[in-house]
C-alpha cells in the first residue's frame, strides 16, 4: 500500500511539473506574440505614411521622382508590389496573432453537437456550463470530505489534456503569425532595396 502511494506521489510530482511548465509556455507564447502584434501594428501603416509624404511633394523634386518612376516601370512595379504585399502579410499576421492571444476554454465547452460535448467538471480548471451546474457543484463538494491521490491525479490528467490542446493551438497560430511577419519583412525589404536602386539610378542620371 505504501509503495503504491509512493508511486502515485511521484506521478503527481511529474504531472504537476508538466502543468506548471505548460502554463509557463502559454504565458511565454502570449508575451512573444503580443510583442510581434505590436510590431506589426507599427509596420502596417508605414508605407501609407511614406506614400502620403511622397504625394505631398511639390515642385521640381516631385517632377523628378514621379517622372523617373514612370521611366523605370519595372522597378516602380516591384516597389509597389513589395509595399502592397508587405501590408497584406502584416494584416494576415495580425489576425493570426490575435487568434493566438484569444482565450480558449476547455474542449467541448460551448459545443452542442453530439460527440463534441466532452466537458467534465474539474477543480484545476473551474469552469462549468450553466446547464450542468449541479454536476459541477457535486464534483467540487468531493474536496470537503478530503480527496485521495487518485482524485488529484485525475484532476491533473484532465488539466494536462486541456493545456496540451491549448498549447497546440497557440503554437500553430504563433507559427503562422511569425511566418507572415517574416513575409512582411521580406516584402518591405524588397521594396526598400528596389527604391534604393531607383534612387541611385536617379542620382547617377542627374550627375
Amino acid at each position: 500500500m505504501k509503495n503504491n502511494e509512493d508511486h502515485l506521489l511521484r506521478s503527481i510530482e511529474i504531472v504537476k511539473s508538466g502543468f506548471e511548465n505548460a502554463q509557463g509556455r502559454i504565458t511565454f507564447i502570449d508575451t512573444k506574440v503580443g510583442i510581434a502584434v505590436g510590431l506589426l501594428v507599427v509596420l502596417l501603416p508605414i508605407p501609407l505614411v511614406a506614400v502620403n509624404w511622397l504625394t505631398g511633394l511639390q515642385g521640381e523634386v516631385s517632377k523628378i521622382i514621379f517622372g523617373n518612376c514612370a521611366n523605370y516601370t519595372f522597378l516602380s512595379l516591384v516597389i509597389f508590389a513589395g509595399i502592397l504585399s508587405g501590408m497584406l502579410c502584416a494584416f494576415v499576421a495580425i489576425l493570426r496573432g490575435i487568434s493566438c492571444l484569444s482565450p480558449r476554454g476547455p474542449k467541448g465547452y460551448g459545443k452542442i453537437i453530439p460527440f463534441q460535448d466532452e466537458w467534465k467538471p474539474n477543480v484545476l480548471f473551474p469552469i462549468h456550463k450553466p446547464e450542468k451546474a449541479k454536476v459541477f457543484y457535486e464534483h467540487i463538494q468531493k474536496i470537503h470530505a478530503g480527496v485521495d491521490l487518485n482524485f488529484l491525479l485525475c484532476e491533473y490528467d484532465h488539466q494536462l489534456h486541456q493545456l496540451g490542446r491549448i498549447l497546440h493551438e497557440k503554437f500553430a497560430q504563433m507559427a503562422k503569425c511569425f511566418f507572415w511577419l517574416n513575409c512582411c519583412l521580406i516584402c518591405y525589404g524588397i521594396a526598400i532595396v528596389s527604391g534604393a536602386i531607383l534612387g541611385l539610378i536617379i542620382i547617377l542620371k542627374q550627375t
